[in-house]
């Protein structure tokens, strides 16, 4: 053959580099355009018997990276599976084909029984549990909230125990803050203890939920012995850092006036949600978590906290022989994996780092979200080579910070005391 040829491996035809259409596999292998195709998402080039073909991309994707909607029968990326009644669907099925419970937190087939019970939905299960009907006004109604004609005089206008502390369960429609334009926004959720011995959980609760009024709600915890969590709406990273004054005032305001405790307690943590639309894909979304999880010793010292309730280890699996193996793609798709993780993966819409101790120090609060931000952006763009050189280590990720310390400062005057850090004894970086 010419310098300027190759030979298709799969029908011997002779290619012109220069003129003809033609793709060649990493181990050297070339197809022609009409034998071979190029993976539209991981770009994998294969034979296309290999390859799937997206009818709504109108692109190849490689086994990996696909999967088949079990509504509608085609192709789609692996990114964008919905979990419906173990079965996997679409994007395009779940938005149009199902309905949501507002009980169970769960998605169903639209065929499915469904029930309205005062503008919110409910599966046949979480219906006969939890609601009932009245035969004098024809309508359904929640078991905690009795209709007008059973003459019962409480209050309908709210279903939680407290008007400042709100159940578990409740889940109010977000409200974003700021403007991201990767669509990047993070919630947290920050607990805390308050005394027993006055009512300082009373006026404590009272004076956060006037505060923070439209920024964020307190919630019941179950772990939680004289205390509630912070519930925040979901704020861009500048949002909290230039915009959110009064937030952090009453977080400061509640540790001095209110004896409101998190740091040195043994119930409290702070999670941070972190949107998945934020992640510019499925790829990118595992290399954040591969930052997370390879750096494990570093995170905990830095949160400040080893927990069973946000565990490392559950990104091994084991080979035929009984090894383990390092593996995020249990956790990563389907939305799988165990809620009590470093990062729980098991919500649609957002991934959960819940390793962090809880405290009542701004910068802290700062600080773990500077971290999640940094991870995300720093992640963004790495590439395999990146990754195959130590790009995923603790020592670049700490020059990336130092690089860029105006951006996240309170991460970066945290991340310097992590190496003289005990987790067994972690007041020092509480500093």
């Amino acid at each position: 053959m010419k310098e300027n040829e190759v030979e298709c491996v799969s029908c011997d035809s002779i290619l012109d580099t220069e003129s003809d259409t033609y793709f060649t596999a990493e181990g050297g292998n070339s197809y022609c355009g009409d034998c071979g195709g190029r993976c539209s998402n991981c770009e994998t080039i294969d034979h296309l018997d290999e390859l799937r073909y997206s009818e709504s991309l109108g692109e190849h994707l490689c086994t990996d990276c696909s999967f088949s909607c079990e509504r509608c029968d085609e192709y789609h990326p692996q990114r964008s599976v919905y979990h419906v009644d173990n079965m996997y669907y679409c994007e395009g099925c779940y938005e149009n084909r199902t309905f949501h419970c507002e009980e169970c937190d769960t998605s169903y087939p639209d065929h499915y029984d469904s029930y309205g019970v005062q503008d919110q939905t409910y599966c046949e299960g979480c219906y006969e549990s939890n609601c009932y009907y009245c035969d004098e006004c024809s309508e359904a109604y929640r078991d905690d909230d009795r209709c007008e004609c059973e003459q019962v005089d409480d209050d309908r206008t709210c279903r939680c125990r407290s008007k400042f502390i709100h159940d578990y369960n409740c889940k109010p429609a977000p409200e974003f803050k700021g403007v991201s334009k990767h669509g990047l926004f993070m919630g947290f959720e920050l607990e805390c203890e308050l005394p027993t011995r006055d009512d300082s959980l009373t006026s404590g609760s009272r004076y956060a939920s006037e505060q923070l009024a439209g920024v964020a709600m307190l919630k019941h915890d179950g772990s939680l012995n004289s205390g509630f969590e912070i519930v925040t709406q979901p704020h861009t990273h500048l949002e909290y850092r230039e915009n959110s004054k009064v937030l952090w005032d009453t977080i400061n305001q509640l540790r001095t006036q209110y004896g409101a405790r998190s740091w040195d307690t043994d119930t409290c943590g702070l999670h941070v949600h972190v949107s998945r639309a934020g992640f510019s894909s499925g790829a990118h979304q595992h290399r954040f978590m591969a930052l997370i999880y390879k750096n494990a010793p570093e995170m905990m010292k830095f949160a400040g906290r080893k927990t069973r309730f946000a565990r490392f280890n559950d990104v091994y699996t084991f080979d035929e022989y009984d090894r383990p193996v390092f593996s995020l793609k249990h956790k990563l798709e389907n939305y799988g994996g165990e809620r009590y993780s470093a990062v729980n993966t098991n919500n649609r819409d957002t991934l959960e780092l819940r390793f962090f101790r809880g405290t009542m120090n701004p910068s802290g609060v700062l600080s773990a979200l500077d971290l999640v931000q940094a991870s995300v952006e720093y992640t963004r763009h790495l590439t395999l080579s990146d990754v195959k050189i130590g790009a995923l280590s603790w020592t670049w990720f700490y020059d990336y910070v130092e690089q860029n310390n105006g951006l996240y400062p309170d991460l970066y005057q945290r991340m310097a005391k992590v190496a003289s850090v005990d987790v067994k004894q972690p007041e020092r970086i509480n500093a």
